[in-house]
């Protein structure tokens, strides 16, 4: 509504996931002059439309300044009795001055299609409920990892058509020339053209790829989803562009990676025999390029001088074109050529030269470049640092090259002539210093994805300034955000524990970059320690613990700041195994004026594994009831509680699986949707149970949410996830068994290290499959082969099928023993009657009546009651 109003509302009726909230209004304006009101009735629409008289009592009795009041309604409209409301309506006193409009299904279509469709932050903000906007929002912007040619970009028709000839007998073509000849606009505007070709446009900058195999594991981005770029050219219609790759790249092997209707475009400055030498412009060609938008043509005899300097060269054309556009006579410019046509460069110092004539307008956004050291930069820092209009110039003065969204290129000439003219003074580059950190200490405060594009993109600069002594705590930070565990310098981060003590003693508040830097130092130090083995961990983490004590003395902390200690403190003692005092800090938190969702997660967690499950489940209901009510919880949070809840224990099945069913079905399939890859491990959680007790919810959120296949994968958790999901979906449904076990399966044989667990379930699915001998050779390769009841119940399963009953009640008299699988004794129980049943004895109905009175209520008892009844029939 926002967006189709062109009006902020505050939207309480809705939480995020979009479900009502009661006794408020849906929609209205800060200043109350407009109102909305959504309904799902099925009978909205009917002789006098009794709802619609309620919604509009309630939206003039919450806001009698209302001007205009808006009824929305899911069902198709009836237009004849939606005219007769109307007249009634505006008839009323109440209406006098005031504006009704009524939208029915197909209004609401119709918004959508004409407006919302052609809005990129609207489909964004829409995704999560409507995850049928996220599939044509992803259509239409299926190129936004593609640059759009140059706008100036002078076409080359003839050059497109051999490129195209040679993708109809190649699956990968490279494209050669000179820096400036054109490639990457070439490239760029042939995946204009041919959009309609490739289901993907990708494209990746020469320093991202430096072997062929760097493709198997880079990762493609969409929204929130990662997808694996090889898998993609396998299965998926892509047009791959590399550009300028540092080192060369070996078209077959490039070739041998693709998929039917996938190619790849490379290009690069070297002329190889495989290479398509990228042709030089025509006189008519260059003399148009020269000629665009210029007061006076270019006359004869000075074009003679340029094109015998620099011939069809594009980006010496564009240049000269820009400043006789700025002003520059052409005499000029044939002066210019005249004094470097004698040079072995002749292109590099006519760039020189150009860019001096417009260097009062060009020195800033310039400058940024070079004194970043490399010809790409953020374009959010780059906005900030020399506002839209620097960013402006650089194109319209045709100085960049084709990159992706949220970069900002220069032509390589145009940034080694940065280096060869002496425009910039130490102030200059202090002073970019300072506006870089003051725009990190901003993107650390914002809740966006800003200060980890910024590190990412100025990680070579930031790590400069560093190395040169400059260890400002937003540089510091942000390249926190860009290092991998691996990468992490500790040097210059400095010992956290060490700091604070420093900041206590000072008695003066701490920025809040300061206490970011901190609180993020010890998480990544802490990751990058975890390499090095259990007792260099331990040693780090004992050691950090009076950081925390250091920070709870600073004044004027607020009481985020204050929760957070006690979290991260929390965190501490949890990876220290002291659970006691890991739940003393989460539970200080609970209980004070800023408590997180993030500590009610822990704490989640932590009394799970103390078996508390009344407490987790308490907590877990309070996320999910904020969740639900307001929608103030973030995603992640939010699944991995759903996640982590102790689904095991019957009672908090009953109370929030049961309860909470709808809401935890529509948050797994919204999220899935939405792009959270997460979503999927959320859903192996509970799909163990719906699987058993609701097996048609499973089947509802399998056919609601994208289908799990291989191309979605690459690492062990999410492989399981799969597999675990498809394990119970083929449990669930009679329908597509065999083929959801045999995808499980690749799953699950898919996993580079499996820990324990998966192994567990990867022996049920062979059980499953009646592959009894192969899930015995399994799981007596189990850690705990000796010790886990469920990995003794899953031996009586395979001895029993394999014949051998005996063995078999050996096996689960074992696992009945361990009372730390109690909670699952109705299944270890069926299983025994079925193997005293095959010994024959008498009284093997005792097991098959106790796993009746131990079965919560539900499709499971009801079949146990069924085999009860026959057996004593």
């Amino acid at each position: 509504m926002d967006h189709l109003l062109s009006t902020p509302l505050e939207h309480s009726g809705l939480n995020v996931l979009g479900f009502p909230v009661s006794r408020v209004l849906d929609s209205s304006a800060a200043d109350g002059a407009i109102v909305a009101e959504y309904s799902a009735e099925n009978d909205y629409f009917t002789k006098g439309m009794p709802k619609a008289q309620k919604d509009i009592a309630h939206a003039l009795s919450h806001r009698p300044n209302v001007r205009l009041v808006l009824l929305i309604a899911a069902q198709p409209s009836h237009p004849q009795i939606v005219e007769k409301f109307l007249q009634v309506a505006m008839a009323g006193p109440g209406m006098k001055e005031r504006s009704l409009r009524i939208w029915g299904a197909e209004r609401i279509a119709e918004q959508l299609v004409d407006k919302i469709t052609f809005n990129d932050s609207a489909v964004e903000a829409l995704s999560a409920y409507l995850p049928v906007l996220t599939e044509i929002w992803e259509e239409a912007a299926r190129d936004r990892l593609f640059p759009a040619p140059d706008p100036r970009h002078r076409r080359r028709p003839t050059v497109s058509a051999q490129i195209h000839c040679r993708l109809t007998t190649e699956t990968c073509v490279i494209l050669g020339g000179i820096a400036g000849s054109g490639k990457s606009d070439t490239v760029a505007a042939y995946g204009a053209d041919h959009r309609m070709d490739y289901d993907l446009l990708i494209w990746f900058d020469g320093d991202e790829i430096s072997r062929v195999d760097d493709l198997r594991a880079a990762p493609l981005m969409r929204g929130r989803e990662k997808r694996n770029i090889a898998s993609l050219m396998r299965t998926r219609r892509c047009l791959l562009v590399i550009d300028d790759p540092k080192n060369p790249l070996e078209a077959s092997a490039l070739a041998a990676l693709c998929g039917p209707g996938t190619h790849v475009l490379v290009t690069t400055r070297e002329l190889r025999p495989d290479v398509y030498a990228m042709p030089s412009m025509s006189a008519a060609e260059a003399r148009a390029i020269l000629d665009a938008d210029v007061p006076a043509s270019c006359p004869q005899n000075v074009f003679d001088t340029i094109w015998a300097t620099v011939g069809g060269h594009p980006l010496s054309l564009a240049l000269m074109n820009g400043a006789v556009r700025d002003g520059a006579p052409w005499c000029d410019i044939q002066e210019d050529c005249s004094a470097v046509g004698q040079l072995a460069d002749p292109k590099q110092r006519l760039a020189d030269r150009l860019l001096l004539r417009r260097r009062d307008l060009l020195q800033a956004p310039l400058a940024v470049f070079e004194w970043a050291g490399q010809p790409e930069c953020d374009e959010g820092f780059l906005r900030f640092a020399v506002k839209p209009a620097g960013i402006r110039n650089l194109r319209t003065h045709a100085l960049t090259a084709a990159d992706r969204d949220a970069v900002v290129r220069l032509h390589d000439v145009v940034f080694s002539s940065l280096s060869s003219l002496d425009w910039w003074t130490p102030v200059e580059r202090n002073q970019l210093n300072d506006k870089l950190e003051a725009y990190l200490v901003a993107a650390s405060e914002a809740n966006d994805l800003s200060l980890r594009a910024a590190a990412g993109s100025l990680r070579k600069r930031l790590e400069a300034l560093i190395a040169a002594g400059d260890g400002r705590p937003a540089f510091l930070l942000a390249l926190l955000m860009a290092w991998t565990p691996e990468e992490i310098d500790p040097i210059p981060l400095g010992d956290p524990a060490a700091k604070a003590s420093a900041f206590a003693a000072a008695k003066l508040p701490i920025a809040h970059v300061e206490f970011r830097l901190l609180i993020e130092t010890v998480e990544q130090l802490f990751l990058r320690v975890k390499i090095e083995g259990e007792a260099a961990t331990t040693a780090f983490l004992d050691n950090i613990l009076p950081m925390f004590d250091s920070l709870a003395q600073l004044p004027s902390l607020s009481p985020r700041q204050t929760a957070e200690i006690h979290h991260h403190r929390g965190k501490v003692y949890r990876r220290l195994h002291r659970d006691a005092d890991a739940q003393r800090e989460f539970e200080t938190v609970i209980a004070g004026p800023s408590p997180l969702d993030a500590t009610r997660l822990q704490l989640i967690r932590l009394y799970k594994s103390a078996n508390k499950c009344a407490a987790a489940a308490e907590l877990g209901k309070e996320v999910l009831t904020a969740a639900e009510d307001t929608g103030d919880v973030a995603p992640s949070v939010l699944l991995a509680v759903i996640q982590d809840l102790p689904w095991r224990d019957a009672s908090v099945r009953a109370e929030l699986l049961l309860s909470k069913q709808d809401f935890i079905e529509q948050t797994i399939v919204s999220y899935a949707n939405a792009g959270y890859d997460q979503a999927y491990k959320t859903l192996a959680a509970v799909a163990r149970w719906w699987s058993q007790e609701a097996p048609e919810v499973l089947e509802r959120v399998l056919k609601a949410i994208p289908a799990l296949s291989a191309e979605r994968v690459d690492d062990d958790e999410s492989r399981f996830a799969f597999g675990d999901i498809l394990l119970e979906a083929s449990r669930a449904s009679g329908a597509g068994v065999a083929e959801n076990q045999k995808l499980a399966l690749s799953f699950f044989e898919a996993e580079v290290q499996p820990h324990d667990f998966h192994i567990q379930r990867h022996a049920e699915l062979l059980l499953d499959m009646g592959r009894h001998a192969e899930a015995e050779v399994l799981l007596g390769a189990h850690q705990h082969f000796a010790s886990s009841c469920w990995i003794q119940r899953l031996m009586a399963r395979a001895r029993l099928a394999q014949d051998d009953a005996p063995t078999a009640l050996t096996w689960i008299n074992r696992a009945l023993a361990d009372d730390r699988c109690s909670s699952r004794h109705d299944e270890f129980l069926e299983l025994r009657y079925e193997i005293r049943r095959a010994l024959g004895e008498a009284s093997a109905l005792e097991d098959l009546s106790a796993a009746v009175n131990l079965s919560a209520a539900g499709p499971r008892r009801s079949r146990l009651e069924a085999m009860l009844a026959a057996a004593t029939a």
